[in-house]
């Protein structure tokens, strides 16, 4: 599960226990039958929630004597059925708190790292297969030497994260990832597209931090946070976007610098988000003709969403989701009623497995998210679903 800021212990037990008083109370008082919503279990489900917003809105982070923080985002190769994923995109942000500055040091996937036990094919070591073949940690124990930082956090996210986060901003999901992901129409490559990224990321800060400023835009915020995999407690992220947001970085572009390990000659290239798809239709088109069919799939989009929808209705089958609902798959689905439909089953049962497991405050942590995830974006069926989930949840 992801290692994020969690309920306080004693507040889930009083609201829990609560919650079994209620629900004993109702199941005596219809004579065992189903529990039905009442206005004191709504009133459990309504605290439970409330609680966590409260303690998410807090974002008073003393940050010591620190004057920088170096924060690792990793971009994983997480597609559908991928349990060992690669590091594709790599980005060491070290963060000055005391001149609210941003240095981006981006490191090429095919940058050499030795790979234990040592008995790989020669082609094979490199930093994205290290962190596949050796783990996650042992890759990024290489990055940090290869940058020469430690890193105080890491943020992590697959491609169904990265998609998820674009379509929060409203900005195109596909062209953007397909953006991101392309390197073969350039002399260099890999060190090029890894520059791509950090622009991407570069432009985003700048033409988009200015939408964060208001309360209620601040409130994505936390589902982005929701959406990812960090070791950072939300409270020192709301901080550092406050600082950030405060300073004004987002008119400050000369102050978010990019860098690169090993060093390469790149270009600063920008996706146009305006006409993303005839910018990248672009790419394609050079690389027809330079790329055998083996190389190329003439499957369309429609056809990937199918398959992807007949994987994910296949998984739903299995024993557990666990491994999946942390991949949070449906986030690839192009289909927003089909999306949503996904997500809530595949909540509905990973909560039955903690329940299972004995794991209900883990279930209850796990279904109060999704509520205010919902509540955030408008989700005004979702919220129904999960509300009444958790009902069932404490009864």
């Amino acid at each position: 599960m992801k290692r994020k800021i969690r309920l306080l212990a004693w507040t889930l037990v009083i609201l829990v226990g609560t919650a079994f008083i209620i629900g004993a109370g109702i199941y005596f008082k219809t004579g065992g039958s189903p529990w039905q919503e009442t206005p004191e279990m709504s009133a459990v489900v309504v605290d439970v929630a409330d609680m966590r917003k409260s303690k998410l809105s807090d974002s008073k982070t003393d940050f010591g004597d620190a004057t920088h923080i170096n924060v690792l985002v990793l971009g994983l190769d997480g597609r559908k059925g991928v349990t060992e994923p690669h590091c594709d995109a790599i980005h060491m942000f070290s963060l000055d708190i005391e001149n609210w500055t941003i240095e981006v040091t981006s490191v090429p996937r095919g940058t050499y790292a030795y790979i234990p036990p040592g008995n790989y094919a020669n082609n094979e070591y490199y930093l994205a297969n290290a962190c596949s073949f050796a783990g996650l940690d042992y890759g990024i124990e290489q990055i940090e030497k290869i940058v020469g930082v430690k890193a105080d956090y890491r943020v992590t996210a697959g491609f169904s994260q990265v998609l998820g986060i674009l379509r929060i901003f409203d900005l195109p999901t596909t062209d953007s990832l397909q953006w991101l992901r392309h390197r073969r129409g350039y002399a260099i490559g890999d060190p090029q597209r890894s520059h791509n990224q950090a622009v991407f990321m570069k432009d985003f800060i700048v033409n988009e931090g200015g939408r964060l400023r208001n309360e209620a835009a601040k409130s994505l915020f936390y589902v982005v946070y929701s959406i990812v995999d960090t070791d950072m407690d939300f409270g020192t992220a709301r901080a550092l976007l406050d600082g950030y947001l405060s300073s004004d970085i987002d008119k400050r572009p000369d102050d978010i610098v990019l860098k690169m390990k090993p060093y390469y000659e790149t270009q600063d290239l920008h996706l146009n988000l305006e006409n993303p798809d005839v910018q990248v239709q672009a790419l394609v088109d050079f690389l027809k003709p330079r790329t055998s069919k083996e190389d190329l799939s003439d499957k369309s989009l429609s056809d990937f969403q199918n398959d992807l929808i007949t994987y994910i209705e296949s998984q739903l089958k299995e024993k557990s989701v666990a491994g999946l609902y942390d991949q949070q798959l449906w986030l690839q689905v192009e289909d927003h009623d089909i999306r949503e439909e996904f997500q809530f089953r595949f909540l509905e049962k990973y909560s039955l497995e903690l329940i299972d497991q004995d794991k209900r405050d883990e279930a209850i942590d796990l279904i109060s998210g999704y509520i205010s995830e919902k509540e955030t974006l408008a989700e005004e069926q979702s919220v129904k679903l999960g509300r009444g989930l958790m009902a069932n949840v404490v009864q």
